[in-house]
């Protein structure tokens, strides 16, 4: 709505304008009429203006109030000077030739200074970084015009004025005011963005057509030739009217408050701004060079000071240039230093994390000895105490049993001495799991046993596929062997009745092992490690890493699981005589076995194993029938036959 009417305004200016050209070019009625209809529209135009400036002076949604209310004052003292000079032609009927100089001049000189101060108030033109930099620009523009407005009004008008001091000042200080009002509108406007323009420019385009007037107003006095129906006088009226108009559209504008005093970057254009005038004085000197009329002493001095000003802007410009530079060289100094603090702190940080990482896997391997130490004393505490005295109670139910008549008691003690056989049984399946003979029998011996024992739960298929070129010791061999393990019971309690394949392969520098099913898989978490109240595949890794190796899962729902690791040949340090504080996280989980000794009173099943190929021939496979593990010491060869 309040755009709606602004632009209703400016159609009434414009319209209103149209008019008062047609009235005084046409001189409808009597001439005195026409004096009077262009008298009082000059006065009532300021006077208008003035009011629209003063209240936007004290509206809150305009940014340069004070700004405004300066522009308001000047044109208050332009209105009440034309409000003499109406009264004084219109009532008095004096002649407009002879109120130059009057009375009235004082109300529009004193228009001058209050609109340069009005100007200046302008957010754009606060601010001591930018002050030189304007009052050059300024003086470029300012400078420029003089040499173009000497040469072709104010040069004919100083030298056909009055010889009187005061005509001549007067003459002169109206073209001159309106050259500078008209410069700092041009500058305010190239530091603008578009929407805060929009009230400048109103403004701007009033000071220009009043600039007009004073000047044909300033030629034609000069000359004895100025009348009131001279057409250029609307220019007063329509220009106050803009300026009026630019208030009111200040206080309809919806820009935030205080945009208007953000530093906006300047274009090419605007940099160029202060030399357009100087292109023009130049095609102007140039061409009363060639007409041959030189240049009079104004324009001399003009130009001796436009010279000295560029000169001044550009040695200002290769001031800040070489300042520039040197803050950038300073700026590329500090980054440097920031930068080379920045990379030795990052160097630190990967050497303080490369010795926690030497420490976590020392402490791994330390942990994993410690545990193998603890399940080997624990195995030979059952071998040496619990299991030898079970032995000797089985012995003893046995000679009970040969000396009692009873049958019925006879009975009982051949079933407790069968409890007696399987806890043997299952205390000897708990002691291999404990502590593998893999140092008696051989790591492959050892895992093949263990897959055997595996099948014979009727739950999963096993087989070997592979080999080793020698079969790992120690450390290296208790790991593989509990990791393997580890993946097999995995696959037992998530993939029953699928294939395991146990792959074994020699890599460079080490021993790998891949364990893969063809049950229904799942999808594993991104970090690697056992889901919460889960242990297993974090012990797994954690087992492989603490030897330097490596660990890593594949799954994916119907394409089975597949858990491959490796381990060095030679393992990594373990420094220090004393067990390592272990946290909770870190205790490993022992393979469940309890299962595996109830299966030694089953029916011995077929367990295919897959040996490594021989040169020139396809995998050989051995069928072995595994007797019951009480008292057995490992596998006997029952039948062999060769597989495509």
């Amino acid at each position: 709505m309040r755009d709606r009417r602004f632009f209703w305004l400016v159609g009434a200016a414009g319209a209103f304008g149209v008019v008062s050209v047609f009235w005084i070019t046409t001189h409808p009625g009597h001439e005195a009429a026409t004096v009077a209809f262009d008298d009082i529209s000059e006065t009532v135009a300021p006077l208008a203006a003035a009011v629209a400036c003063l209240v936007a002076a004290r509206h809150r949604r305009v940014v340069a109030r004070l700004g405004w209310a300066l522009i308001g004052l000047s044109a208050l003292s332009w209105g009440l000077g034309q409000a003499d000079w109406t009264y004084r032609e219109v009532f008095l009927g004096q002649n407009p030739e002879a109120l130059f100089p009057s009375w009235p001049d004082l109300g529009f000189l004193t228009s001058i200074p209050l609109g340069v101060a009005g100007l200046a108030a302008f957010p754009n033109f606060r601010g001591a970084e930018r002050r030189i930099s304007l009052i050059l620009d300024g003086l470029l523009v300012v400078g420029g015009a003089l040499f173009l407005s000497w040469g072709t009004v104010l040069g004919p008008i100083y030298a056909n004025s009055p010889s009187g001091w005061v005509q001549q000042t007067l003459t002169l200080a109206y073209p001159l005011g309106d050259v500078c009002m008209g410069t700092m509108v041009i500058l305010l406007l190239s530091r603008m963005t578009g929407g805060e323009r929009q009230p400048v420019m109103f403004m701007g385009l009033g000071v220009l057509l009043s600039g007009v007037a004073d000047s044909t107003f300033m030629y034609l006095t000069t000359v004895q030739n100025y009348g009131t129906e001279n057409p250029a006088n609307v220019g007063w009226t329509l220009g106050y009217l803009l300026i009026g108009l630019g208030a009111l559209r200040a206080m309809t504008m919806t820009t935030a408050a205080g945009a208007a005093g953000h530093d906006h970057s300047a274009g090419r254009w605007r940099i160029l701004l202060p030399y357009v005038p100087m292109l023009g004085a130049g095609l102007l000197a140039l061409s009363n060079m060639l007409r041959g009329a030189g240049l009079d002493d104004f324009l001399l001095g003009d130009s001796f000071g436009i010279v000295g000003v560029v000169l001044l802007r550009q040695y200002l410009l290769v001031r800040d240039t070489r300042f520039l530079g040197l803050q950038l060289r300073e700026q590329n100094r500090r980054l440097d230093h920031l930068v080379s603090e920045r990379t030795r702190e990052l160097y630190r940080s990967l050497e303080e994390l490369g010795e926690a990482n030497d420490r976590r896997t020392r402490l791994l391997a330390r942990m994993v000895t410690l545990q193998d130490e603890e399940r080997r004393r624990l195995s030979v505490i059952i071998h040496d105490d619990m299991l030898q005295w079970m032995t000797v109670g089985h012995m003893r139910l046995q000679r009970a049993r040969r000396g009692v008549p009873d049958p019925k008691l006879a009975a009982a003690l051949e079933n407790a001495d069968s409890a007696v056989q399987d806890s043997i049984t299952r205390m000897r399946g708990l002691m291999s799991e404990l502590h593998p003979q893999i140092v008696e029998r051989g790591f492959t011996s050892a895992l093949r046993e263990y897959l055997e024992q595996v099948e014979r739960g009727g739950e999963l298929r096993c087989l070997l596929v592979g080999g080793f070129a020698a079969d790992p010791t120690g450390t290296v061999a208790t790991t593989l062997y509990r990791i393997t393990c580890e993946a097999v019971v995995n696959a037992r309690k998530h993939a029953p009745g699928a294939t395991v394949t146990v792959e074994l392969r020699d890599t460079v520098g080490g021993y790998t092992v891949r364990v893969s099913d063809d049950g229904p898989g799942f999808v594993p978490e991104g970090t690697g490690y056992s889901p919460t109240g889960h242990v297993g595949l974090s012990s797994m890794r954690e087992r492989s890493e603490a030897l330097g190796g490596w660990w890593s899962l594949e799954s994916r729902p119907g394409e089975g699981t597949r858990v491959e690791f490796s381990v060095p040949r030679q393992p990594a340090t373990v420094e220090g005589s004393g067990a390592p504080e272990l946290s909770a996280a870190e205790e490993m989980a022992t393979v469940d076995v309890a299962d595996l000794g109830g299966a030694a009173a089953r029916p011995a099943p077929r367990c295919t194993v897959q040996a490594p190929p021989a040169a020139g021939h396809g995998p050989e496979v051995a069928e072995q029938r595994i007797p019951a593990l009480a008292g057995g010491s490992g596998l006997r060869p029952h039948r062999g036959r060769r597989a495509a």
